[in-house]
Parts: C-alpha cells; structure tokens; sequence
C-alpha cells in the first residue's frame, strides 16, 4: 500500500517552496537589471565610437544635439521654418546600423519622435516634392548628450580638439523622463553640469556640485537646470556614461559632478550662432 503525504507534510513542501522563491526571485530580478545595464553601458559605448568617425568625417566636427534651422541665415530650404528635427541619433545611423543601441533596455518611456514619420524609417533622409515630412531621428532613444559638447540647434557646432581632458569629459548618457515633482522633461534635449545650462558669454555661471544637484532634482518642478534630464539613478543608484576619448562606464552622480574631477567640462565651449536670439546682442 503506498503511503500519500500528510497535510503537515505537504505544507511544510509549500512552505519550503515559498521560502526559497523569496530567496531567489529578488536574485533573479537582480541578475536580469545587471544584464540591462551592461547593455546600456555598451550601448553607450557604440554610440561614443559613432561620435568619433562621424567627427572623423566632419574634420573633427562634433553635431548639434539637433539641427532645426529657425535661425535666419541658417535655414534649409528642404525644411521651411525648421518644423522637423535633423536630429543626432539619425547622423550616426550610418555608423551604428542598429536604431537599437539608441535605447537603454531599463528605459520603459523612451523617446519618440514629436512628428512621426508615416511609414516609419522608411522616410528617414527622404524629401518628397523636395521637402521632409517628419522628423529624422531614432524611433525610440534613450541617451542624451552634454551639451557642452552636442550644443542646441540654435549653438555653434565643437571639434573634438578643443577638449582639454577627454577622458574625463563626459559626452552621453541616459535620459530622465520625469522631475522628482512627477513633471514630465521635454524631449528632444541635451544636459548640461553647468548653471545656466548653456551660458552666454560674459555670463557668471557655476559647475553644479552634488549639494546643488540634490536641491535642483528635490526641488525643481521643470527641466530648467538640465541635471534633472540625466536619469543619474537608473541603475543601483547610478547611471551609464561615454566620454570625449571614446569609453564608456557607470558611475554616481556625485562621482560626475566632484569639483575636483568635474565631467562636463572644464569650460564652456559651444559659441551661439550669429542671429540666434541665444544670447543678448
């Protein structure tokens, strides 16, 4: 006759089974975000490699975080009144390949675009009756860059030659799409460790320190000091990042913004384009 569990046994099966689930699950859910963030961090890595051939090509030229032309005298006729972004994740398609590198794999509300092209990439470069038609980006992305070295579209374009430590000059990393307040970021963006985010010439500006970082991100209810936009806590409390001389790796936001090793530039480089309205005359 063959003996059948116990209901104290069975339990005690359930219990142990209950026991070791709480054990592990967390570890697992562990293991998979450190897969995620090796991801990103090679992500990032590809996306700093693309920005060195793309300078290669453009006589050490970085880009603009985007190019809108709203600047009078800088217009392009095929995009009237710079409704539609030219922007730097579709400049680097042709040295990456892989509209997927743009993106982090933790990052859930990735960017898109604010004008959708009809039949997706497919219209990416494509001017129809000579105009475009939507905005030429990744479909969905992730990263954002300083802009101390990608400037808006309304700032002078910066060679990789004027960089005095590279190595510790930090060029993306991974975007914020919310305030501490719950305020939503605006998109199509770069950051910038420096307060005003992009200060004029002759304009008294400071690096941002870890104290002043925590004020802006428990305070501020906009995007107006640009920190806020790097989302510095992605990953265990810290974040991916690319540097000017090409590597990549994660660090903490206090990490990036010490004083005495400061990672988004020793000065303020990108000029305002003539006419631009950035700056007072």
């Amino acid at each position: 006759m063959k003996r059948a569990f116990t209901l104290i046994e069975l339990l005690v099966v359930i219990a142990i089974i209950a026991i070791l689930a709480a054990i592990l699950f967390p570890v697992f859910a562990q293991a998979k975000e450190a897969a995620k963030k090796t991801a990103c961090l090679s992500n990032n890595k590809n996306v700093a490699t693309a920005l060195f051939l793309y300078a290669g090509d453009a006589d050490d030229m970085l880009s603009q975080t985007s190019w809108e032309s709203k600047v009078a005298g800088f217009q392009q006729p095929f995009n009237p009144a710079g409704k539609y972004q030219i922007h730097w994740t579709y400049l680097l398609q042709p040295y990456i390949k892989n509209w997927d590198i743009f993106r982090c794999p933790s990052d859930s509300a990735p960017i898109t675009p604010k004008n959708a092209c009809a039949n997706g990439i497919a219209d990416l470069g494509q001017t129809p009756g000579g105009v475009m038609t939507c905005d030429w980006q990744a479909p969905k992305y992730s990263l954002i860059p300083n802009y101390n070295l990608m400037p808006a579209h309304d700032w002078n374009t910066v060679s990789l030659t004027n960089f005095e430590a590279p190595a510790d000059l930090i060029m993306t990393t991974e975007r914020r799409d919310k305030t501490t307040k719950g305020t939503v970021i605006g998109t199509h963006k770069g950051l910038s460790g420096f307060d005003p985010s992009q200060p004029c010439p002759g304009v008294a500006y400071v690096q941002v320190t870890p104290a002043l970082a925590a004020s802006h991100l428990a305070n501020d209810t906009n995007d107006d000091y640009s920190i806020v936009r790097a989302k510095w806590d992605r990953h265990t409390g810290g974040a991916n990042y690319s540097y000017a001389d090409g590597h990549a790796k994660y660090q903490k936001l206090d990490q990036t913004l010490n004083p005495t090793k400061f990672q988004y530039g020793e000065k303020w480089y990108p000029a305002p384009l003539a006419g631009a309205g950035a700056c007072p005359p």
